[in-house]
């Protein structure tokens, strides 16, 4: 086999030494891979000195397009561009002609996604809802989180959702139907929609400007019923004392302003730790073994863990939050005996 493939080996061409022209077209080939966004005329003339260095600047880009045309021909394709000055060219080597990919706009990302999300509130399917939240812009910050075996309140669910992202895009005021703990205790809310914030990659929040309170407020976005767009102008104003802060941005209840920072120490049992971690996303904690240091501005905030993983901490303090917690367990107790 080695023998036969020998066989077929053109003997008749032989190495030689390249031509000026030659090296010049192989070395501008070069810079085209160094540089794949591009080249200038000027930079050239500074890198290939000797090569384009003729007084007449216009002999050198005559120069630099006959080159082009060759490299053209032999495969390698390259494109111009006008810098905004107007003085200069970019010169782009385009690296595959034959794998061309297709390039959005971040507004056409956004047209796209939300035409499928409208799509997806007419007929709920979780494909056309991922499919919406992939390609919005590539900013899953905008798109909350559902499960994918979600069939209740789906189409109500993709509504809200769409109508938000509306409000949110064209800064437009919004009338919501919300409630804090049952649906059957919602209540009418006129807002203006400021960003959606994530929490854990799961729980979002509307962060709205109230215009009856005229305050900033979270709101729990799978809370929100139903959302309505208003006529008119917003009246929040991103500036001055409106503007936003880290404040804002908190979506932990333990966070949350209600007394003085306290220190808190938790030291964890080794199965619990974990499970400790993963509830304090978004406090600022320091971890020293099994214990965890922070500090806290809701107390009570941190109680629905110690509900649900009672045993997963050894050691709490301050005395104050035990306190906090034994009491509400009391109070759970008493309404059960009362059921």
């Amino acid at each position: 086999m080695k023998e036969e493939l020998d066989k077929d080996i053109d003997q008749e061409i032989e190495p030689r030494e390249m031509n000026p022209t030659e090296y010049r077209l192989l070395t501008l080939l070069f810079n085209f891979f160094r540089f794949p966004d591009g080249i200038t005329l000027s930079s050239l003339r500074k890198i290939m000195e000797g090569f384009y260095d003729n007084e007449n600047r216009d002999s050198d880009r005559r120069k630099l397009s006959r080159d082009i045309e060759e490299l053209g021909a032999l495969g390698f394709h390259i494109k111009y561009y006008p810098q905004k000055n107007g003085k200069d060219f970019v010169y782009v080597l385009v690296k595959d002609p034959l794998s061309k990919t297709l390039e959005f706009s971040e507004e056409e990302l956004r047209e796209i996604s939300a035409l499928l999300l409208r799509g997806y509130s007419e007929a709920p399917k979780y494909e056309l809802y991922t499919a919406a939240r992939k390609i919005f812009a590539g900013d899953l910050e905008y798109f909350p989180e559902i499960p994918e075996s979600s069939e209740e309140n789906s189409e109500e669910f993709g509504e809200a959702a769409f109508q938000i992202l509306e409000a949110l895009k064209n800064h437009t005021p919004i009338r919501i139907k919300y409630y804090k703990t049952f649906p059957e205790d919602s209540y009418l809310k006129e807002a203006d929609p400021i960003r959606l914030i994530r929490k854990g990659g799961q729980d979002h929040y509307l962060l709205a400007y109230d215009r009856e309170e005229k305050t900033k407020k979270r709101f729990v976005l799978p809370k929100i019923l139903s959302v309505e767009l208003l006529q008119g102008d917003p009246l929040y104003q991103a500036r001055g004392a409106k503007k936003e802060t880290e404040e804002d941005l908190i979506t932990h209840a333990g966070l949350f302003p209600v007394h003085e920072p306290k220190n808190v120490e938790w030291i964890c049992k080794e199965e619990g730790l974990v499970k400790a971690k993963l509830f304090l996303t978004g406090i600022k904690y320091a971890e020293e073994k099994n214990k965890l240091s922070f500090q806290s501005t809701n107390l009570e905030g941190l109680l629905p863990f110690l509900w649900r993983w009672p045993d997963a901490i050894e050691t709490v303090l301050p005395e104050e939050l035990n306190s906090v917690f034994r009491n509400s367990v009391k109070q759970i107790s008493e309404l059960y005996e009362k059921v």
